[in-house]
């Protein structure tokens, strides 16, 4: 079969082959008049705009469904009717066609010419799901963020050390004795506050400055001998209790990322709630 070179065709071909596309697009398309009208609509857009009739609706009268889900799409398609081209670009109109989570539908209007506007019809249902879910998702990151600052508040009062100190501890826990340099770049902290954090564990008997075994003209951070003892029960939730919460949690949920935040986050709560890790307390004196 031979393609027919463009303009050599009849305007009757022409106009079928535009027909033909206009039906078997997978983008739904919509022709109304400037009241709302429906000229034609092929089957994507049928097939995406058809849940939201009632029994008493059709297609014909698209205009009905449409202003009882977006009231102001009418006013968008209706005003500046000289205007050709996009209309309201900056808009973005997402209406939901279907039930609950499902049927939401992108509409954006061209005016083809006075009296004629094209609305184009994309299935975002996916698209919106997935936005709801990121926003989910980063509402459970904040919990576990502000959790965690709880958290280490509550160990700074446990081992009565600046929450700088805490996050110097931490890291000597996970990544072993580091040189100050490394230790501040780590944690975010100028040379001067460092060394002021250093000297407070030092002197809470938590840490020490020893000479590097590799470089003689440098030193090493390194955690005091016998300390795990006493920062295991502060820290264990961010030194490595956290892994195996969330490890349960994937396990029990799924791998749902949004319960293993959930998790870890009500972990992370109910240390500071029930105010462990706590000092043993003195006995009382007798008489």
């Amino acid at each position: 079969m031979t393609a027919t070179p463009p303009g050599t065709g009849s305007r009757d071909d022409e106009l079928e082959d535009l027909l033909l596309f206009f039906y078997r697009c997978p983008v739904g398309l919509v022709e109304i008049d400037d009241v709302g009208r429906v000229v034609r609509i092929n089957p994507a857009a049928a097939r995406m705009l058809t849940p939201a009739l009632t029994a008493e609706e059709d297609l014909s009268e698209l205009y009905r469904p449409l202003g009882r889900l977006c009231p102001e799409l009418l006013g968008l398609i209706t005003d500046e009717p000289a205007r050709t081209g996009p209309l309201h670009p900056d808009r973005r109109i997402v209406v939901q066609a279907g039930g609950p989570d499902r049927g939401q539908v992108e509409l954006r209007a061209v005016r083809v010419d006075h009296g004629r506007v094209m609305l184009t019809c994309t299935d975002v249902t996916e698209e919106q799901r997935l936005a709801r879910r990121t926003l989910t998702l980063a509402r459970r990151l904040r919990d576990v963020v502000a959790a965690t600052t709880g958290y280490r508040a509550a160990a700074a009062r446990s081992l009565e050390i600046s929450v700088s100190g805490v996050m110097a501890v931490e890291e000597l826990v996970l990544r072993g004795p580091r040189t100050p340099g490394a230790l501040a770049r780590g944690l975010g902290l100028t040379p001067t506050t460092l060394t002021t954090t250093i000297d407070q564990l030092e002197r809470a008997g938590l840490a020490l400055r020893t000479p590097h075994p590799d470089d003689r003209r440098s030193l090493v951070v390194t955690l005091a001998p016998g300390v795990e003892d006493r920062i295991g029960p502060v820290l264990d939730l961010l030194t490595g209790g956290v892994d195996r919460i969330a490890e349960g949690a994937a396990a029990a949920h799924d791998n749902d990322i949004a319960a293993v935040l959930d998790a870890v986050t009500a972990a992370l709560r109910t240390r500071v709630a029930l105010r462990t890790p706590t000092r043993t307390a003195a006995a009382p004196e007798t008489t």
